[in-house]
C-alpha cells in the first residue's frame, strides 16, 4: 500500500487511483471494527454523492470508534478524497465535505487528500464546528502512511484518529 500511496500522480491523471488506494488503506487500518465502506455512496435523488461512508456500529466505549460513536453520535462516517495538484485544498473541499453530513448520520467526517489543506480550509473548518460542532478531520496521504507504520509496531491506527481530534479541538478558536 505504501509504493502505490506513493507513486500516485498528483492530479486529474491520479484522482481515481488516489481514491482507490487511499480507500483501501482505510479499510485495511479499520475494518473491523468498522463496517466496510459503501464506495459511492448518493442520496436517494442522486443529488450528492459521497466519495465513501464507513457505517459505525461499534458501541464499545473502552475503542476509539465507540467513543466517536458516543461523543460525535458518529453513526456514519463520511470520507472524501481529493487528490489535487495545482490548486489547494480550501474552504470549498471543508464546505463540501461538511455538506455531506446529515444529524442522522452523526457529526464526523474525514477529508483525505495528498497535500496539506491550506489555511482558509482551517479557518473554514473551524467555523462550521463553531456553527453546527461539526467535526471534519484532515488526513494526508503521509498520514495514512504513519498509521500504516503505527499498525506496523503494533499500535492502534485509530489513536491517530484521536489524536488528530484531540488536536483540532485544542486549536479551536
Amino acid at each position: 500500500m505504501r509504493s502505490q500511496l506513493t507513486a500516485c500522480p498528483a492530479g486529474p491523471a491520479g484522482w481515481q487511483t488516489f481514491e482507490t488506494v487511499a480507500l483501501d488503506t482505510l479499510v485495511h487500518l479499520f475494518v473491523p471494527p468498522l463496517v466496510p465502506p459503501v464506495p459511492q455512496a448518493h442520496t436517494y435523488s442522486g443529488v450528492e454523492r459521497r466519495d465513501a461512508v464507513f457505517p459505525n456500529r461499534y458501541p464499545n466505549l473502552e475503542d476509539n470508534w465507540g467513543i466517536f460513536r458516543h461523543d460525535l453520535e458518529a453513526r456514519m462516517i463520511a470520507v472524501e478524497f481529493k487528490n489535487y495538484d495545482r490548486t489547494g485544498i480550501g474552504r470549498e473541499e471543508v464546505d463540501q465535505t461538511a455538506n455531506y453530513l446529515r444529524n442522522t448520520w452523526g457529526q464526523l467526517a474525514i477529508l483525505c487528500t495528498n497535500i496539506d489543506p491550506n489555511n482558509s480550509a482551517h479557518t473554514r473548518r473551524n467555523s462550521i464546528y463553531s456553527d453546527s460542532k461539526k467535526v471534519i478531520l484532515f488526513v494526508t496521504k503521509r498520514d495514512l502512511m504513519e498509521m500504516l507504520d503505527m499498525e506496523d509496531r503494533g499500535e492502534d491506527p485509530s489513536d491517530f484518529i484521536m489524536d488528530a481530534y484531540e488536536k483540532f479541538l485544542i486549536q479551536h478558536e
